[in-house]
């Protein structure tokens, strides 16, 4: 699921004889919207929780107005979160680490508000910060929250002082947000500048865009609609089956999505499945499939001709898979439920997409929480686990069959290294060029694709095709 931002407008209260007046009645709703937004964050801090998961099931009973509001506040938190808790922890005497998660949280939604939003008057702010933090704990806590926002307003040019004075790499990650030993690696890899830029954009909101379902829907039919509805877009100019979407909230109420017109997919997402080009009759296999966005994109391109295999290893996941691909009028596939390290297959195939596990430091705009979720070790872990991964394909590939290897990150510990070490071990690989498959600016080097938030105004990803080769 990704961060799909939402623009809302008040509903208005139900006639009754007990009608809340209008101002009062807004108090209350954003005084429930905070608190779900501290429930939020808490469950992100102390739980192998993810946001975009705990958004979708828990905004669902809000009206329109607090969905957006709980949206903006939990992502916005979590993309400055290393920002927000800088200033908190020099305005909190002690140690702010050890504030309780639904104090700390309460304060950073508060912060994240009267930094970076104007709609809520920061009185308001402030009062529903020390309310809630009345209600939930005692006085001696709403007093501390009062304290410290307070002592925020009045003392903003000393924090400007003392972040213009911070050490060079702690202020560059107070600045963009973004962990210290996240930051050192990627400028001994791009330079100080290239990750100012990239981290400008992964703190921004993300434009998000949908990938026709060429079986069920034509592009000019569905622009037409879009005009007619008034819903602001862009075809992509170099893959013209993606669309951005400008306005989500009002394109979802067209229900193309439930119609299987289209799927929410980047651009960098469908790029792994043309380097693979399947052909109508290939037998084809889609090794780490759910949720379904390059499968059904697979399919599609064999025109629901051969055999498409889709491999999951979780069961609700696998489920979740074989609706989408129902809702997308796929005919060709055959879900299983598996593991990819022990492939459950006795054929081997033409082609597998191996889409594989990663730490996803490509799509840090919509999963805002990985940066603070996310260590060196799993990028080691990752790294053995995509290799081991890479093995197992090979053993199921024909000869003169393809492999496209691909991640959703920008790490060259988890991409190029992955498959140079594979390549290593197993001489009867070669790479291929993929200048006949992308546009040439896409293209890292001749072999291999590699895409960045900042300069391909699409997600971080990785991806090469690979050939066995006939003996």
């Amino acid at each position: 699921m990704i961060d799909e931002p939402n623009q809302s407008e008040l509903e208005q209260p139900a006639a009754s004889t007990n009608v809340i007046p209008d101002e009062e009645q807004q108090t209350v709703s954003q005084i429930n919207a905070r608190i779900k937004i501290i429930e939020i964050l808490s469950k992100v801090d102390t739980r192998q929780s993810y946001s975009d998961k705990l958004l979708e099931r828990s905004i669902e009973e809000l009206n329109e107005l607090d969905r957006g509001l709980v949206t903006e506040v939990v992502n916005g938190v979590l993309r400055w979160q290393y920002r927000i808790d800088w200033f908190l922890g020099q305005l909190y005497v002690g140690e702010y680490e050890n504030l309780i998660p639904d104090v700390k949280n309460n304060l950073r939604a508060s912060l994240y508000q009267l930094i970076y939003l104007n709609q809520i008057p920061a009185y308001a702010v402030l009062n529903e910060a020390v309310e809630i933090a009345k209600n939930k704990f005692n006085q001696k806590t709403a007093n501390l929250v009062n304290a410290i926002l307070r002592n925020y307003l009045r003392q903003q040019k000393k924090l400007e002082y003392l972040e213009m004075i911070l050490d060079s790499l702690e202020k560059f990650a107070v600045r963009y947000s973004h962990p210290q030993w996240l930051l050192q690696r990627w400028i001994e890899y791009w330079g100080i500048d290239e990750v100012g830029e990239l981290c400008e954009v992964n703190n921004s909101r993300p434009r998000i865009s949908v990938r026709l379902n060429s079986l069920l829907a034509q592009k000019d039919t569905f622009c037409q609609l879009l005009d007619e509805n008034g819903i602001p877009h862009e075809v992509h100019p170099d893959f013209p089956n993606f669309v951005w979407i400008d306005d989500f909230s009002e394109f979802r109420k067209l229900e193309f999505l439930k119609k299987g017109w289209v799927t929410v997919q980047d651009v960098s997402a469908g790029i792994p499945v043309l380097l693979l080009d399947p052909q109508p009759g290939e037998t084809i296999l889609d090794m780490c499939a759910a949720p379904g966005g390059k499968t059904g994109f697979i399919a599609e391109n064999m025109q629901n001709q051969g055999r498409l295999i889709a491999l999951e290893r979780h069961f609700s996941r696998a489920k979740f898979l074989k609706d989408n691909l129902s809702r997308l009028n796929i005919e060709n596939a055959c879900v299983l439920s598996g593991d990819s390290l022990q492939l459950p297959l006795k054929i081997k195939v033409d082609k597998i997409l191996l889409d594989a596990p990663c730490t996803g430091f490509g799509v840090l705009s919509k999963r805002v929480d990985l940066k603070w979720k996310r260590s060196l070790s799993d990028i080691e872990n990752m790294n053995r686990l995509q290799l081991q991964l890479l093995h197992s394909a090979a053993a199921a590939v024909k000869e003169n069959g393809i492999i496209v290897y691909s991640t959703c990150t920008i790490e060259p510990e988890e991409n190029e290294q992955v498959v140079q070490k594979f390549l290593q071990n197993n001489q009867e690989f070669q790479l291929e060029k993929l200048s006949n498959f992308v546009p040439r600016k896409y293209l890292w080097d001749k072999t291999s694709v590699r895409t960045f938030p900042h300069k391909h105004a699409i997600d971080g990803s990785y991806a090469v095709r690979i050939r066995k080769i006939l003996r």
